[in-house]
């Protein structure tokens, strides 16, 4: 399992970064640890709000530890001290999915299919992309005689940030749409703490078709003074997104009729 996180952490006690790598241990172990093993706990279903209820409870309580704590050591935002706990955060959310426990999809965060070209010896490379989250499936792919590559088809690709603004929404636009050109099916989501988007960049998303949702966690800014609780519901909606698209790669080559033939779901 990748919990991004937890690496972050055991790197930071590693490198005694900042001075402070007895302190991060402890944090570490005292704070984190319990953390994890609450959430992981946790048996997540579209059907019990209450689960959700308890994994927001249990994040934001976290994040204040985490924002405690790095005022206190000087831990720089750039550190990805706190991002990393929002990339983790899918990791709790479909570890016990079905697909994924019985090893049909993979959780991966690094080398998914972009896209393949011709290099100067007349062989294929795979382009490869890292994302923040990814479920998809690892396959082997036979190019002739003398290649074959081992790709990951991403199903579900997911850009996770603290805070989105203008300039890091382009790049994750250009993200996606590499993503989608590569494998058109899969889907591409977006999930945030706070958003400083304008609204005019977002609703002109709504026409484009290059992401398939973007998800915020939390209202106002992040520059606002107060901390404004994670919204239960809108990690619920993410939870339910991200579950119907791969329950949808099931109904790819299906045509029903009487029906809607091109968009049916």
């Amino acid at each position: 399992m990748l919990y991004v996180h937890e690496n972050n952490l055991i790197n930071k006690i590693k490198q005694n970064y900042n001075g402070c790598g007895k302190e991060i241990e402890k944090f570490y172990n005292e704070i984190y640890k319990p953390f994890q093993k609450s959430l992981n706990d946790l048996k997540f279903n579209i059907k019990n709000s209450k689960t959700f209820d308890k994994a927001t409870t249990l994040i934001d309580k976290y994040l204040g530890e985490i924002d405690n704590f790095s005022t206190k050591y000087d831990i720089k935002s750039q550190s990805k001290f706190r991002s990393t706990v929002i990339e983790e955060i899918s990791m709790y959310l479909f570890k016990d999915l079905s697909e994924i426990k019985s090893g049909i999809f993979g959780i991966f965060n690094k080398n998914v299919f972009a896209g393949m070209k011709i290099n100067s010896k007349m062989h294929v490379d795979i382009i490869p992309k890292d994302v923040d989250f990814c479920i998809g499936k690892k396959v082997n792919l036979v190019v002739d005689e003398t290649q074959k590559l081992d790709v990951i088809i991403p199903v579900v690709c997911v850009e996770v940030k603290t805070y989105l603004d203008a300039t890091m929404f382009g790049e994750v636009q250009n993200s996606s749409k590499q993503i989608k050109n590569a494998s058109p099916n899969a889907k591409t989501f977006v999930l945030m703490e706070y958003n400083d988007v304008a609204k005019e960049k977002i609703i002109a998303a709504r026409y484009d078709n290059i992401l398939n949702e973007m998800f915020v966690l939390r209202g106002g800014s992040r520059k606002d003074v107060f901390f404004s609780p994670m919204s239960t519901k809108v990690l619920i909606d993410y939870y339910f997104e991200v579950v119907k698209a791969i329950e949808d790669t099931k109904l790819d080559d299906e045509v029903i009729v009487p029906g809607k033939l091109i968009r049916p779901l």
